[in-house]
């Protein structure tokens, strides 16, 4: 098969390519198959529809101690009020688009859609976890501004000379930030963390593997029994004499997601001209989800679109926590290593 003889166009059915490109790029997000990441319903249903944000009402716990029976009739018992709140998610609009001459080898592939969609999937992986860190990066920011940082956990200085050891990630250090989870602890289930921190686990020798048990291949590892999530986009910043790193764990479904529809979620165009008159064709590839950390209200004081870019996720003055603190399921670490 031939570059001359097979097309963009030819191979890409938008019905079969935008489910395969779904499909794969979710088996690819170590955040989705970890669990922090868990597709819903009714995301699913509410990215689909029009609109740009979303209102998602809830319930707040039941609080109080139950009353003590007694048998004088005229005595009755003063109902508690149950009591609401929202939150509210934003639809994230996304795109990009490739010309054939970067896509040339999948098209000599035995299947050519197969391996464009192989190509184009790991982008989109890439590209949704730099929002969700930009996300995160926002909502922690917003905890500090308005709630007192009570979701992180800092062991970290800029002092000059080279970190203590209780400057950086232990097991201690790990502990104490999930304790600002409470009695509520006990759901986290993963930890995300940038490779230096990562690589000084692996000095330690306090990562666990877990292979596949058919292939024998490492799928991945474990740190204080949380699932490890490695990522350079996690936040970094660097003071006058040291870096501050933070490393975040999460309990399952910390971040809900849904996949829209896009109009036109696939589409080629041919551009005769290109090339000194040789043609040159294009893939556009659009998305259109939600993402949004549960329990966390997208504010949108700061935007200037009706979908926000990552640099307007990362503010502050973007997000309001709503549920309350052992209700939201991530808590961050900071650490100089």
């Amino acid at each position: 098969m031939s570059t001359v003889s097979t097309r963009l166009s030819d191979v890409i059915v938008p019905e079969v390519f935008q489910p395969y490109l779904v499909q794969r790029s979710l088996e690819l997000d170590a955040f989705v198959q970890s669990g922090v990441v868990a597709r819903d319903a009714q995301f699913d249903a509410l990215a689909a529809g029009g609109g740009t944000t979303f209102p998602l009402p809830f319930f707040n716990d039941l609080s109080g101690d139950s009353n003590v029976g007694s048998d004088d009739p005229d005595s009755l018992v003063a109902p508690a009020r149950l009591t609401a709140g929202r939150d509210v998610a934003i639809k994230h609009v996304r795109n990009k688009a490739w010309s054939s001459m970067d896509l040339t080898a999948a098209l000599l592939a035995t299947d050519p859609l197969r391996a464009v969609a192989d190509l184009v999937a790991p982008f989109w992986v890439r590209d949704r976890q730099k929002l969700l860190i930009a996300s995160l990066s926002g909502v922690l920011a917003a905890n500090v501004a308005a709630n007192g940082g009570d979701m992180i956990h800092s062991v970290a200085t800029d002092d000059a000379g080279a970190p203590t050891a209780a400057e950086v990630i232990s097991d201690e250090a790990i502990l104490a930030a999930a304790q600002t989870l409470g009695d509520m602890k006990s759901r986290l289930s993963a930890i995300a963390l940038h490779s230096v921190v990562h690589t000084r686990l692996q000095r330690l020798g306090t990562l666990l593997p877990v292979y596949d048990p058919q292939s024998g291949d490492l799928r991945y590892q474990t740190y204080l029994g949380y699932r490890v999530i490695v990522d350079d986009g996690l936040p970094v910043t660097q003071g006058a004499h040291r870096p501050v790193y933070t490393s975040v764990l999460f309990a399952e479904g910390a971040f809900a997601y849904g996949e829209g529809q896009p109009k036109m979620p696939v589409e080629t165009e041919r551009v005769p001209g290109a090339g000194d008159g040789e043609g040159m064709e294009i893939l556009h590839s659009r998305r259109h989800f939600l993402l949004h950390p549960r329990g966390i209200r997208w504010v949108g004081a700061s935007m200037a679109r009706p979908a926000p870019t990552n640099a307007e996720l990362a503010l502050a003055a973007n997000w309001q926590r709503v549920y309350e603190r052992k209700a939201i399921r991530i808590a961050a670490l900071r650490t100089n290593g």
